[in-house]
Order: structure tokens, then sequence, then C-alpha cells
């Protein structure tokens, strides 16, 4: 009995330790991403999102992605500290940023990519108040 016991306590311990694993490399990486796939006359363009939380958001518990939209494609959500490189042809384009806890806030602008500029690099964030905000950063 005291083996049987034993045994499903360290079983239950480990799968608690995976979990815990696997929910930390949730905020690793972006996720869902699109435009990565390097094509002839695409341009590289840098996102990445800065350290800014949600209220009552913690490093190791984020419950408030930047979802990153190009053109009404949900591009890739984004936790502090992602970056992710995406490759667009030269032409205008619309992104969107948008976090959603309670209820969703949007921020739209527009973009002009082309080959004058070798490289952009934007920075996603989110403002005291929560509302999310693209930084075009020059290179």
């Amino acid at each position: 009995m005291l083996k049987r016991s034993l045994l499903c306590l360290s079983l239950v311990l480990g799968l608690s330790a995976c979990s815990s694993i696997q929910h930390k490399a949730t905020f690793e990486k972006p996720t869902h991403l699109l435009f990565i796939d390097k094509e002839i006359n695409s341009l590289p363009v840098q996102v990445q999102r800065d350290e800014r939380l949600c209220d009552g958001d913690k490093a190791d518990d984020q419950n408030c992605p930047i979802k990153f939209f190009i053109d009404d494609f949900k591009a890739g959500e984004f936790y502090i500290h992602n970056t992710a490189t995406y490759y667009l042809k030269p032409n205008e384009y619309t992104l969107t940023v948008k976090n959603c806890k309670e209820n969703c806030v949007t921020n739209h602008t527009k973009i002009q990519i082309d080959e004058k500029l070798p490289l952009v690099t934007l920075v996603l964030s989110i403002d005291e108040n929560g509302k999310p905000f693209i930084i075009n950063k020059k290179s």
C-alpha cells in the first residue's frame, strides 16, 4: 500500500513539474506566426515586444499577450521580450496591435515597406492604461 501511494505521489509531482516547465516555455517565443518565410523580393521587418506588462501580469504568468496583425491577418502573439522577423514584399501595410483582458483594445497604423529602408524594426508596447501601440525604431 505504501509503495502504491509513493508511486502515485511521484507521478503527480512529475506531471506538475512538466506542466510548469511547459507553461513557462509559452512566454519564451511568439506564437501563431505568419509571414516568416523569406520569399523573393521580400524585405525583413523585425518585430519585438518590450518588457511592459499589463496590470496584474507577471513575467512568468502573462494573460495579456499583444496580438499582432498585418493587413487583418493575425501574424503572431507576443509576450514580453519576444522577437520575430517577418518578410514582406515592398508595399503599404496596415499593422494592428490588440490585447484583450476584460475587453479588447486595438491600435492601427500604416507602414510603407520599400528597398530604401534596409531594415525596419518595430517595437510592440502598452501604455499606462494597457492600450497597445507600435513604435517604429529607425535603423
